[in-house]
Formats: structure tokens, sequence, C-alpha cells
């Protein structure tokens, strides 16, 4: 018989407790950001072992989900397990940034798990900081700035001084940073579409050469220490100082409060829409330039759809799983898209329950 059963920590979220007070069975369904931050108080465990795989970036947080969920799962509730794939055609859940082969994993559900930016890396021996406009990113890559030293590059950087040597563009880029990137550049009227660059599926980046330029995903340019280019988004009226978009947590976290999710079926979507207004994060008192050169990492299941896979995904889009990726090369989802995607991962589990009233 199998065995499913949710463990409850009594100390309730108040603001959950708070918005959930009045709900009864006559009431409308729990709204998500209630049912999420009651979740975030419950182990919900199914009996069983699931094997996941996930990118070689993610290797570090993946090891302590497997960890924390030896532990949170165990007697008297039902013994769940989560395992490391040997490979992707043997896993129960795949986290990819790309669409899965439908031949090796006829997915039963997808929602969004993490956010991965397109970085445009650079390797200079005497500087770790590099900004240009819009434009002038783009003239580098399509190779109308050809030097370090150009005139341009050093205006948009008072104070530093360049090299005297070629710019080199790696013409090989990953499809999803390219395509993310160029989609930014064109919202701020650059085209980089000329630029002699072919796009490669699961580009890995080893290393990079004095003087060159890459577009890679962000979680490998940070794997390998490199540093990235910050785009000039504009110049504060007051201060004069220019406003940069650059591929950290900041203002990638800015960016994803732009995206907007659309539930079909049992798959959650993204789209980043320009006109929302992007939030600050906690502690700030106004949000960081967005850098909108960002894409979805997705949580797929493969092939049955059961309630042991549902649970597993439930406790990997947990909050405190997200603060683990908040720490390593990858960024965590925005409220609002990580709602959506929990709303599906609960399927068929057991509801979260109004919490008790003080």
């Amino acid at each position: 018989m199998r065995k499913s059963k949710v463990s409850r920590n009594v100390i309730a979220i108040s603001t959950a407790m708070i918005l959930s007070f009045n709900l009864t069975a006559c009431d409308p369904p729990m709204p998500p950001e209630v049912a999420a931050q009651i979740l975030e108080q419950s182990y919900t465990c199914e009996e069983g072992l699931v094997s996941a795989s996930f990118p070689a970036e993610m290797s570090d947080p993946a090891l302590q989900w497997i960890d924390s969920l030896q532990y949170a799962c165990v007697d008297p509730l039902p013994t769940m397990a989560l395992a490391q794939a040997e490979s992707v055609s043997d896993s129960d859940l795949i986290i990819s940034s790309y669409p899965v082969d439908s031949t090796v994993c006829p997915v039963s559900f997808s929602v969004p798990f993490a956010l991965e930016a397109a970085a445009v890396a650079f390797q200079l021996s005497d500087s770790s900081s590099l900004q240009l406009t819009p434009k002038n990113l783009a003239a580098v890559l399509n190779g109308e700035i050809s030097n370090w030293n150009d005139p341009l590059i050093s205006e948009d950087n008072p104070g530093t001084e360049f090299p005297d040597l070629a710019i080199k563009v790696r013409n090989v880029a990953d499809e999803l940073a390219l395509s993310s990137l160029t989609s930014w550049m064109l919202s701020l009227k650059q085209d980089i579409s000329t630029a002699d660059i072919t796009t490669q599926k699961d580009f890995v980046l080893e290393s990079i050469e004095e003087g060159e330029i890459v577009i890679a995903p962000n979680s490998q340019v940070l794997n390998l220490g490199l540093y990235s280019v910050a785009l000039i988004t504009g110049i504060d009226k007051e201060t004069g100082e220019q406003k940069l978009a650059a591929a950290d947590n900041l203002g990638v976290a800015s960016a994803a409060s732009q995206l907007v999710p659309s539930k079909k079926g049992s798959r959650v979507d993204v789209k980043l829409d320009s006109s929302v207004k992007p939030k600050a994060q906690e502690g700030l008192n106004e949000a960081a330039q967005p850098y909108q050169a960002i894409y979805p990492v997705y949580l797929y299941s493969c092939a049955e759809d059961t309630l042991l896979k549902h649970a597993v995904a439930l406790f990997l889009l947990r909050l405190d799983s997200q603060g683990v990726l908040a720490a390593s090369n990858y960024n965590p989802l925005a409220e609002r898209v990580r709602f959506e995607s929990l709303d599906i991962a609960r399927s068929g589990l057991p509801q979260p329950a109004e919490l008790p009233a003080e």
C-alpha cells in the first residue's frame, strides 16, 4: 500500500494565517501565495526513490538537496529519497534550460525551477570591470569596434586604461544565451544579428583567451570565475552616474520580477514583460537596474505522472531550496512564478490545510 503523510510545523507564518483565517470549504480555492506559505511549514512525503539529472554547474546545490531530503522524510514519515541519475535517459526528473527530447523523456509536467542569464564574458589581465552602452556592445559583437583601446570603450569606462589589443569575439555561443541577449538588445534598439556567431545547444565554456569576448550562460561564467560586461542602460539625472544592469544576483532578480507566468495544463511558462515595474529586493529601497537577458531553467517530470515525482518536485521548490540556489551559480525564481510552479507540483498531493488561528 502506498504511504503518504504530511508533517506540519505548528508554528505558522503570521501573514499566511491572516490571509487564510476566513477560508472555508465554501470559499474559493486558497490563493496560491497562501498555499505556498503554508506548504513552507510542511514536508509532503511519498514512499520511494527519485532519480534526477542536473546541469553540471548545479551539482553542489543538488548534493545539498539530496542530503536535506535524506533527513526530512524519515520514520515515522514515508521514506522519500532523491539520487543523482547516471544519465538523462535514466532520470525521473530532469532540470535543464533546454526542452527535453520527448523520446528520452515523455514529459508529464514541467515548471520553472531556476533562472539563467546570458553573460558576455571577457578576459583582460588588467581589468575586472567593463561596462558598455548597448550601442557599443553591439558594435563590439558586430566587429565595428575591434580594438580594446578604442576611444568609445574608454568613454564608457572613465579612469580605466585598455591595452592596444585586438578584440576577439568567439564565433560560437550558447543557443539560449545568444537568443536571450539578442532579444534584450532588440528591446534596446540594437541589432546583433549581423554578428558572425553561430549557436550551439548545450554549449560548454571551458576557457577564454586574453582579449576575448564570449556569450555564454552566466552559470558557466561564474563557475570559471570570469567577469562579464555590464550594460549602461541610462544616466542618473541627479548624480550623473551610469545606471548599470549587471548579470549579478540583484540585476537578474530585478528582471525576474518582470516575468509573467502562464499555465497551460500541466505546464507553466514565463515571459518577460518590460512594462512591469521591477520590484526592489528585500532590504533595498529601490530595484536594481534589470538585467533582462534571462531565461528559465525548467524541471521536467518524465514518463508516468506519479505522486512521488510531484512530492520531490514540491520539496525542490521549497523556499529553503530556492535559497540554496541563490548562493549558487543560478538565480532563484521570483515568488510570483514559484507560486505557479508549486501549484503544479502539489497536484494530486494532500492540499494544505488552513493554519489555525491563535
